[in-house]
């Protein structure tokens, strides 16, 4: 059990989702970075896919081995669900940083994200 908070940075679908309201289905929450390194191995492992926890929830914590995103993302994070974990911090990439981690694969499913991300109320 994690005794120490854990922050988790999160991008992907769970984030256009969750945090800028485009509603599409997601099966896993994609993790940038997990700190501290070991507290977060251990929370993704508790998490990840086929554990204990996906099955009760619908939901995984998938770790991000490559991602391509702006230099400095850590600063524009925003807190998702703030206070209501006791040791878990889970932080989204604001919409700039999100639709530019998109671009690079370039996959319909990504390009319909920017489309969602760069509407007025979350792009000017």
């Amino acid at each position: 059990m994690v005794r120490e908070e854990v922050r988790l940075d999160c991008m992907g679908g769970f984030v256009v989702t969750m945090v800028y309201g485009f509603s599409r289905p997601t099966g896993d929450l994609d993790v940038l970075e997990a700190a501290p390194r070991d507290a977060g191995r251990a929370v993704l492992e508790r998490g990840m896919q086929g554990s204990v926890l996906h099955r009760k929830y619908k939901i995984y914590l998938d770790h991000v081995g490559v991602a391509h995103v702006p230099e400095d993302y850590e600063d524009r994070l925003t807190e998702i669900f703030p206070r209501t974990f006791k040791h878990l911090r889970l932080l989204a990439l604001d919409p700039y940083d999100l639709a530019l981690s998109k671009l690079e694969r370039n996959i319909q499913r990504d390009r319909d994200d920017v489309l969602h991300l760069r509407e007025p109320s979350r792009l000017s």
